[in-house]
């Protein structure tokens, strides 16, 4: 295409390098193969998963094999994805950036290991779920709580809008710790078998 602010000669050959590979595979995986999938209401499993021979899992995380990105390639990936189709970017979005990134920068180092390595690989698929029917993406009045229970916790609220959830083997939900009322994340290992997700 034109680029009509002239804004290429301020990106790197690497970001221009990488900006080229993810509308390759726009071009040649994506946009003569989506429609169908649309048609159907099915996610298009065999185009996503093309995804993981790109250098863009993790994005800016740099542990456990993710990408490493900087943020203008960042940006450039997630440009390129979403111009293509919107549900090839939000897949990416949510699995790579939310779910991914969550773990990243908020995580413990036993965390990062144990998913990380299977999220970069998309052996195990990301979601997050933050949007409640009440407050909407107000993470500062999320009224989910989050009570100790042994090893684990129990969850009590109602989520809208969580990006991957049918498809995900890790699932991040966003609460409050009914005790000490702090906000973090909580994971959900493949939450299609835990009862009442």
């Amino acid at each position: 295409g034109f680029d009509f602010y002239n804004i290429d000669m301020h990106f790197t050959d690497k970001q221009k390098a990488l900006r080229q590979q993810v509308r390759d595979y726009v071009e040649r995986d994506v946009m003569p193969n989506i429609n169908p999938y649309w048609e159907k209401a099915e996610f298009p499993w065999d185009i996503a998963m093309k995804l993981k021979e790109l250098p863009i899992m993790g994005g800016p995380l740099f542990e456990h094999g993710a990408a490493g990105l900087d943020f203008v390639e960042m940006g450039l990936v997630i440009y390129e994805l979403a111009k293509g189709d919107g549900s090839i970017g939000t897949f990416y979005g949510v699995h790579s950036g939310l779910a991914m990134g969550s773990i990243g920068m908020l995580g413990d180092e036993e965390q990062k290991a144990r998913w990380l390595p299977d999220m970069v690989k998309m052996e195990k698929i990301g979601a997050f779920g933050l949007t409640e029917p009440h407050v909407g993406s107000n993470a500062a009045h999320v009224q989910t709580t989050a009570r100790k229970d042994g090893d684990g916790y129990i969850l009590n609220g109602a989520k809208r809008w969580i990006g991957n959830a049918s498809i995900s083997n890790v699932l991040i939900i966003w609460a409050r710790d009914e005790e000490s009322g702090e906000f973090g994340g909580y994971v959900i290992e493949d939450p299609q078998q835990v009862e009442g997700v």
